[in-house]
Formats: structure tokens, sequence, C-alpha cells
């Protein structure tokens, strides 16, 4: 066989093996975007840890998924945000009773996502009320169907059964403000106008010097913008909460912050608004801004991975004047 025969041979199988590897690569691509639409990733698991921020208020902490509080009083406990899904709820139950045997009195649900009221039910059977900002209790009602769907994928992989999982209402809904005492500890619920999301409740131990914010606030990470009417005015939220008397803010997703970190979270908001502003004032296509802006100023944030979908989510917004909260 000729030295010119077997380089053109070579370099036929070297073209193919490269086809392969691309396609591979590609179809990949494809599927862990898909996954990730689904919610079927999750990111590394890191042990979840409880801390007592201030005496009898607790903090449980769970880098993949949503966080929780308790505030232990002689009276009962009150709860924030109930997990997504029975079978957590049950964890967080354990948790809890690790720290009192005293009953469940209230639980406050801070936003209508699944993963921080789904697991109201426990609390239900245990005789809870239940406490959520007036628009977070008609947008529970309403997407609840669509919030059982956009968590199909994570039911799967952990095997629960989302037949599981109830719609349960809020007993006290709240317009701006709810003043709440347990034992002689004063809560108070209030609302700054959407963030995240419309009706995410900020719920502040003001004794205590703690603030919890289930929606607007997650240190180091990406909190998805896909659900908010107006990054400006969750902006404006953060900076007020930002000069409260507060020592500790707990989010809905990250851990526990302070000031530095609110003011890190104005910052990646108003970078990543500014960016996807300017690259719409361009007339680009959400492929096109998907390749060029990488926004990776913020890209060791927790869920930068999921920046395509926030890009092509917060585009809708951005050129319809309003969020699609669930896109096709």
């Amino acid at each position: 066989m000729s030295s010119s025969k077997l380089l053109i041979r070579t370099d036929l199988k070297t073209g193919l093996l490269q086809l392969s590897l691309f396609l591979f690569l590609f179809f990949m691509d494809k599927a862990f975007s898909q996954a990730v639409e689904d919610g079927q990733v999750l990111e590394k698991e890191i042990p979840i840890s409880v801390r007592e921020v201030a005496p009898g208020l607790f903090f449980q902490y769970h880098f993949a998924e949503s966080n929780n509080a308790w505030l232990v009083t002689d009276e009962g406990v009150l709860v924030v945000d109930s997990r997504q899904h029975p079978q957590r709820a049950k964890e967080l139950m354990t948790a809890i009773r690790k720290t009192t045997d005293k009953p469940i009195k209230w639980v406050i649900n801070t936003h209508f996502h699944g993963d921080h009221y789904f697991g109201n039910v426990i609390f239900k059977d245990l005789g809870a009320q239940f406490i959520a900002q007036k628009d977070t209790a008609t947008m529970m009602k309403r997407y609840f169907e669509e919030e059982l769907k956009r968590r199909s994928g994570y039911f799967k992989q952990r095997q629960y059964n989302s037949d599981e999982v109830k719609l349960i209402m809020p007993d006290v809904t709240f317009d701006h403000s709810l003043e709440l005492t347990l034992g002689g500890k004063k809560i108070s619920l209030i609302y700054l106008g959407a963030g995240q999301n419309p009706g995410d409740a900020i719920v502040y131990f003001p004794e205590e010097k703690v603030l919890f914010a289930g929606g607007p606030v997650a240190k180091d990470s990406w909190t998805n913008p896909s659900f908010t009417p107006s990054i400006t005015n969750w902006i404006i939220l953060l900076e007020k909460i930002k000069g409260m008397d507060v020592q500790f803010y707990l989010g809905g997703h990250g851990d526990i912050s302070d000031q530095n970190d609110i003011q890190n979270e104005i910052n990646l908001l108003r970078y990543f608004d500014s960016g996807m502003r300017e690259a719409v004032s361009k007339n680009l296509t959400v492929d096109e801004i998907i390749r060029d802006y990488k926004f990776d100023k913020f890209k060791d944030y927790r869920n930068y991975y999921r920046l395509n979908i926030f890009i092509k989510n917060y585009f809708y917004t951005l050129t319809n004047g309003k969020p699609n909260i669930f896109l096709p």
C-alpha cells in the first residue's frame, strides 16, 4: 500500500473519530440542558446543617435544595417554609424534634415555589396554621399543578410519590405587614413588593436581629430570575433590608448572609440585568445572547450551570414586559 493511500485512510479515520466525538458531545449537551429544564439535575451533595443563629432560632441549610428556619418558644414553634416534598418535611420535623418537643403552631410559606411549601401536609397533620402573603396564596393555588410538573424530575430521581403532595392553603394572609407574638417572642411579616417573586414575604425576628427572605436572598448563588416582574424592584427590596437592624440574613437558598453578601447579590443582579438589557438593545436573539454573554464574573456561584435557562426566561420578561412563569 502506498504512503499516500495510507495517509488518506488515516485522515479519514481521524475525521470520523472527531465527528463522532463532536456528535457525542453535542447530544450530551442537549440531554444535560433538557435534564436541567426538567429539574432532574442535582448539584453536589453537601450534608444538611442546623445552626442556632440566636437563642431558640434555628437555621437549616441545604446547599442543593431549599433552607428552613424555626423559632422555639415556651408556647410552641414557628416554622419558616416546609421543603419540597412530604418526605423532606418529615426530615425537617426530625431536625426540629432534636431541638424541642413543643407543638408546631405556625408555618410561614415565604413564596409560591413548591420547594418551599410542598411539605405543608406534614405540618397540617400536626395542627399547625399557615401564613402567606396574599399574592403568594393566589399563586400557590393557580400554579400548583405546574409546580408539580416542574419538580417531576426531582421526584423521580428521589423516588418520591408526587401524589403525597397536597395543596395546603394559608389559614391567614396579609397584604403589607402582620405582627405575631408567640411565647413572648415577636415576629414581623413584611411585604416590600415583588423581589424574586410576587408575594415574597420577609420574616423579621427583631429581638434576634435575624431576617429570613425565602425568595430574594441567596448567598453566593445565581438565584432564579425567571419569575421576577422587575430586577430593579428586587434590588430596591435588597437595599431596604440591607438598611435594617439585622445581624444575620437567612435566604431560601445559600448559607447565612451578612450585609456584604446582600451587596454582592445586588451587584450580581445589576450585572445580569444590565448585560441582558444591552443584548436586547442590540436586537440579539436568545441563542446569540447565550453564545456571546457568559456573565462569568460570577461563574463560581451556585446555579451558574443554569445560566442558559435564566437568559432564556429573562429575555422573555424584557421583551414582553412581564414574566411568562412557566415557559414551554
